[in-house]
């Protein structure tokens, strides 16, 4: 708890009082009161690169969900090589956010990159993945949804081994085959787990595209892959505008409540209605 008052708590409570300042990092802070806020209205490059966090969020978080869920069911199934594979999907863990870059810049280089050379196999000349402004956002996209699928795939391998046995075989007994116990049994059971899994992905995809396009692509090409977070960043330390910085990212906190309250809400009537 007092770490967590020290690097969470405490962080955030500054950030909210910096948001109402006019601050460079080394003069006297200039209160402001809401003018930042207001400031956020007009700001054309803010709302660009919300609508950029947007993408990545519906390219990012149900895809890994579902392959998460698939990938999980296989995992968790007796056939053969699913113990090899659990220990493939966990391998993205031990990797931090910058050496998984890294490792990605490597294997979209144009010329000498693992997937450009395999493209190549096939006679085909691979794009610029991460200077291609058609590309550089599906890239990155590919690659978060790798970083995240490890979390997602055990949160769901502890969801299918709480369905009892005694379902399946009822359910094999009536006739059902594997693909109708599968979604008529095994996806219900999980609702649950799908819940908390949407939760985490939205902020991972909210908030964790700071790093990866830091580091992949610093944003570009020509704004292709600014997220809302990645454009706090540039605007606090970059621009040098730390009471705006704060503002954009207590504004994008507030998506992210009113995202959880709608999920929220959608969970309770469901469970109402159960």
């Amino acid at each position: 708890m007092i770490a967590f008052l020290i690097f969470v708590v405490l962080p955030a409570l500054v950030g909210l009082g910096l948001s109402f300042f006019d601050w460079d990092l080394f003069s006297t802070p200039e209160f402001v009161g809401v003018d930042n806020f207001v400031r956020l209205i007009g700001d054309a490059a803010m709302w660009k690169s919300l609508g950029v966090t947007a993408l990545f969020v519906i390219m990012g978080v149900l895809p890994t969900t579902v392959l998460g869920f698939c990938l999980a069911v296989v995992a968790n199934s007796g056939i053969r090589g699913a113990s090899a594979f659990r220990i493939l999907y966990f391998l993205p863990l031990v990797a931090s956010s910058a050496v998984a870059s890294a490792i990605w810049i490597n294997i979209y280089q144009p010329r000498a990159g693992l997937l450009n050379s395999i493209i190549g196999l096939f006679g085909v000349q691979g794009p610029a993945w991460l200077t291609d402004p058609a590309t550089a956002r599906p890239a990155l996209v590919l690659m978060m949804i790798w970083s995240a699928l490890p979390v997602v795939i055990i949160l769901y391998i502890a969801a299918l081994q709480r369905i009892p046995d005694d379902l399946y075989s009822a359910a094999a007994l009536d006739g059902a085959n594997k693909w109708r116990q599968l979604w008529s049994i095994t996806w219900p059971s999980v609702a649950g787990t799908t819940g908390l899994v949407l939760v985490l992905q939205l902020i991972g995809f909210l908030g964790g595209t700071l790093e990866t396009a830091l580091i992949m692509t610093g944003g570009g090409p020509l704004g292709e892959t600014t997220s809302l977070a990645l454009y706090a960043y540039n605007v606090g330390f970059e621009r040098r505008e730390v009471g705006y910085a704060s503002a954009v990212s207590l504004f994008q906190l507030a998506i992210l409540a009113v995202g959880f309250v709608l999920y929220r809400i959608v969970m309770h009537g469901r469970t109402a209605r159960a």
